[in-house]
């Protein structure tokens, strides 16, 4: 730059400014006339008339000052910004921001990376905060959630008659319970409750002009709508005169559903469907933002509670003759509620347990009571937490992932700011000579940070947005499509964001201010002063960060390998049976009037069409689809001539059809298997794996034996075992050690239900997919195929959620690889840089490139070892908590360590080398020449 300073100094000189107020100025305003100066050399003006053009436009001797001396006066009565403290902070505030600005613009590179760097830490963090937002944190779309509240209980014992009923287990209450908990008046402003529509959490069949599809429906009671403060967008919501005995069966329709299937007909209100073969009318529309009280869910209908054999809510299977408003067994609803003006949830709670207490010890008779339940009033504004339950800890653990890669992210900035506070010590040295406090230009440098941050965290909104949405995809597809969430930006993600930015921005830029601000002025105004003078434990610093970032990086990554081992372990697990060829559906026959034995001999009926269809191999049936996480598990069994039983006696149970085993590939060890003359007419019979022989029959043949699922033997509802199978995982991919036991569907007609058929192809499946579907059709045209695939494909489908996790931690760990080869990459282009000269006495005195190229490599390389070490100390205390989310690996696999290590090293090592390169071929006489 040329000097400009003398000229404009002359002019400032009538202000009687402080010196470092004009130094301040007169930095402003050569940097403004060296602009103007090369802009008139493009114009083809010489360099001395571009001088004077631009001196020139000063005006005169005085004119400038004249110009200054009124805003100099108002703004700016007291030295700010880089000169003395001054009070006018706002002033100072705006000056930093002004000059922060500035220098950005003159080091567009440094800025862009920063900026970038920044943006992908931040952007990471807000899109797991979105997730966490719209699962966890956000408030049910209804009026004044604040005031709803959710019942539940909990106990150290398992109820006796909960084994085969309820759908969350604190969560769960009878009719009867809710009745008694209505009647509360003086405490409750309304009470409802709902359960879903059908057994087993199957699909309604739903009937729109005669033909069959299916939907997801749930029955409430006649306050749910108005509990909630949900005003339909369409007709009315269900009301307790819906409940009445004889009341016109109604309907209210999801806005997704009439959407999808009346195409947002404004006129259907008063039309006619069937629900399992029964006419209702719908009454209403939901509004488009709500959906139900269970988030990541929505519902297709609503209906009021019913106990007609077609229309019957969860856990009993279709015609049977119990009614869900008498039995006090059968916990099926979900219960919440709206506080009183006036009362708090601890006052509701103390009434609502009383009546609890009362009820159960009528009921359930605990021996002692420390075995009674206890009732518990939740905060109700977030609804039922059944997706909360099982995503809580995935998720808070992919926070802990982002939360490392925005670290490494900020280390990697603050190693570029402290290169760039190094190159900038004769500036700040200047300042400080000039009068200067330290602690405003630590400020000035924050400021610098915190701008940066701001602008990496307003671009990270933006990635933030590309990746929740992804994420989302990813999580609904990973749930067959099922889960709907709205993670849209809200006022807490945008102040989530906010506050992060703001916090990055002062831990990135307090250490390289601290440093920068502690310049030696002598030093620093020496031209050669960083080849003379360059202590290592300047660097300290820089290089600290570096292993840090490293560290991270291997934690994430053997994170990430424990959930790619997880993964392929599980796609190449055996499940005890054969997959191949293999082809599931579903029948539901119960909802188009099928119970007893006329649905025995239906599912007899079928199962002879199927196998004599050309290209079936087999064909079976079972209770439920293999990895459809569905089974019936008893707590209880008893063996016949036992004293006692072995503790934690759990049992896992299905109904399966003849030739299950041979059809589904599962090995007979002793005995037979389910045949066709296991009916109801003859004496009940089972099948048990060997885990059951191992625990109940250690030293005998169990051939002969019977067993009853009770805590005490009944021999009026025993199993005789028949035949011993090789151990199968057939409810899902997560191998357990409970014993599994088979019963012939056909010895319970008057509880059966949904049933899978599985068929085995003589080759691709799909070749028999549309002779499934006519075999079906031409049996009953009213009976919908549900869920029809390969059982590869519901397999693959049962791994979605490992298979996501395994992709998401990858991702982020190949993110925090790269910024790390970044700032490594970074640091030892800027080591090489700083001992240029070093590098040219080194050489001139004969050292060889090669020497260079090995001390700039051994640089690089000890700082990865010490960050590797570092990063495995870490993750041995960390993996801990993953071990209940990985499979077939252990959380400390060397494999995977060593693995890890060695991808970090090579990188590592191609990162240091090509700064090393340019290190060999410094010519020693420009060196000596450098700075």
């Amino acid at each position: 730059m040329l000097e400009w300073k003398p000229e404009i100094l002359r002019r400032l000189a009538p202000l009687k400014l402080s010196p470092a107020r004009e130094g301040e100025i007169a930095e402003e305003i050569a940097q403004h006339l060296e602009d103007r100066y090369h802009e008139l050399l493009v114009t083809g003006q010489s360099e001395d008339a571009a001088f004077r053009t631009a001196i020139d436009e000063l005006k005169g001797e005085d004119l400038l000052a004249r110009s200054l001396l009124a805003v100099e006066n108002d703004l700016y009565r007291e030295p700010v910004a880089l000169g003395k403290g001054s009070s006018n902070l706002f002033a100072g505030i705006l000056q930093d921001i002004h000059y922060a600005f500035r220098m950005m613009r003159k080091s567009p590179g440094f800025t862009a990376v920063a900026v970038l760097t920044l943006a992908l830490g931040i952007g990471a963090n807000t899109a797991i905060f979105s997730l966490i937002n719209a699962i966890i944190l956000r408030s049910l779309p209804v009026k004044d959630p604040q005031h709803l509240v959710l019942f539940q209980w909990e106990s150290d014992k398992w109820p006796p008659h909960f084994s085969m009923t309820g759908w969350k287990s604190r969560f769960s209450f009878s009719y009867e319970e809710f009745r008694e908990f209505s009647a509360q008046k003086n405490v409750m402003s309304s009470v409802f409750a709902l359960a879903p529509l059908g057994f087993n959490d199957q699909d309604t069949t739903v009937g729109i002009n005669g033909e069959p599809t299916l939907a997801d429906g749930v029955m409430v009671t006649g306050q749910y709508f108005s509990g909630l403060g949900v005003t339909p967008l369409l007709g009315r919501g269900i009301t307790d005169a819906d409940e009445k005995p004889g009341a016109p069966r109604a309907v209210v329709i999801s806005y997704a559903y009439w959407t999808r299937r009346f195409a947002r007909d404004p006129s259907i209100i008063g039309e006619s469907v069937t629900l399992n073969g029964i006419p209702f009318t719908i009454v209403g529309v939901t509004p488009r933002d709500f959906y139900g009280i269970s988030v990541g869910t929505e519902p297709d209908l609503w209906v009021a509670f019913d106990d007609k054999p077609n229309m019957r809510p969860w856990s009993k299977p279709p015609g049977g003759t119990d009614s869900v408003f008498t039995e006090r067994d059968w916990l099926c609803l979900n219960i919440m509620g709206r506080l009183k003006d006036g009362v708090t949830r601890e006052q509701a709670q103390g009434a609502l347990d009383a009546v609890f207490h009362q009820f159960v010890t009528a009921d359930w008779h605990p021996p002692k009571e420390s075995d009674i339940p206890h009732f518990i009033l939740a905060p109700g504004g977030q609804g039922l937490p059944v997706v909360q339950d099982y995503t809580a800890q995935p998720i808070y653990l992919l926070m802990v992932a982002v939360g490392l890669l925005l670290l490494i992210a900020c280390a990697n900035v603050a190693t570029l700011l402290l290169a760039r506070a190094n190159s900038r010590k004769k500036e700040i040295s200047v300042r400080l000579a000039i009068g200067a406090s330290r602690s405003r230009l630590i400020r000035q440098l924050l400021t610098e940070s915190a701008l940066m941050s701001a602008l990496g965290g307003l671009l990270g909104l933006v990635f933030a947005n590309w990746g929740t949405q992804a994420l989302i995809a990813l999580i609904s597809r990973a749930n067959n499509g099922t889960m709907i969430l709205d993670a849209g930006t809200d006022s807490r993600v945008l102040f989530f964001t906010f506050l992060v930015a703001m916090l990055v921005g002062v831990l990135l830029g307090l250490a390289p201010a601290l440093r920068a601000s502690k310049a030696d002025l002598l030093s620093a105004m020496k031209d050669n002063a960083s080849a003379v003078s360059d202590p290592r434990n300047k660097h300290r610093l820089g290089e600290s960060l570096i292993v840090a970032q490293v560290a991270a990086s291997v934690v994430l990554m053997i994170g990430a390998g424990l959930f790619v081992r997880t993964l392929t372990n599980f796609e190449s697990h055996n499940f005890g049976f054969d997959q191949r060829n293999l082809l599931t559906f579903g029948l539901a026959p119960t909802r188009a009037g099928y119970h007893d034995a006329r649905l025995v001999n239906l599912y007899t009926q079928l199962l002879d069409r199927i196998q004599a269809l050309p290209g079936v191999r087999a064909a079976t049936l079972i209770e439920n689809a293999p990895f459809s996480g569905w089974s019936s598990k008893n707590s209880s069994v008893s063996v016949e001539g036992s004293a006692q039983n072995p503790s934690n006696s759990e049992m896992y149970w299905q109904g399966v059809g003849p030739d299950f085993f041979s059809t589904m590939g599962i090995p007979i060890v002793l005995g037979r298997g389910i045949q066709r003359t296991d009916t109801a007419a003859s004496p009940k019979v089972a099948v048990v794996d060997e885990i059951f022989t191992k625990k109940y029959f250690p030293a005998e043949n169990p051939i002969g034996h019977r067993f009853s699922l009770s805590s005490k033997y009944d021999p009026a509802n025993s199993y005789e075992i028949v035949g011993v199978v090789r151990p199968a995982e057939l409810t899902d991919v997560n191998p357990g050690v409970h014993p599994k036991g088979y019963a012939s569907y056909a010895q319970f007609p008057k509880t059966l239900g949904q049933m899978f058929f599985e068929v085995r192809a003589e080759g691709p499946p799909a070749t028999i997919v549309s002779e499934l579907r006519n075999a079906v059709h031409q049996t009953d045209a009213s009976l919908p195929l549900i869920g029809l695939k390969t059982q590869a494909e519901e397999t693959s489908e049962a791994l979605s959620f490992q298979r996501l996790f395994a992709r998401l931690t990858t991702i982020f760990g190949l993110l925090a690889l790269l910024l790390a080869m970044i700032g490594l990459y970074g640091m030892i282009a800027y080591a090489v840089t700083r001992k240029t000269h070093e590098i040219g006495i080194r050489m001139a005195l004969g050292a060889k490139p090669t020497n260079i190229l090995g001390m700039v490599l051994r640089q690089g390389i000890t700082l990865t070892l010490i960050g590797v070490a570092f990063g495995v100390v870490a993750t041995l205390g960390a993996t801990r908590l993953i071990s209940s989310m990985i499979f077939g690996v252990s959380p400390y696999d060397p494999l995977t360590f060593v693995a890890v290590a060695a991808i970090l090293s090579i990188v590592a090592l191609l990162a240091c080398y090509i700064p090393a390169r340019r290190a060999m071929k410094v010519d020693p006489m420009v060196a000596l020449r450098y700075e």
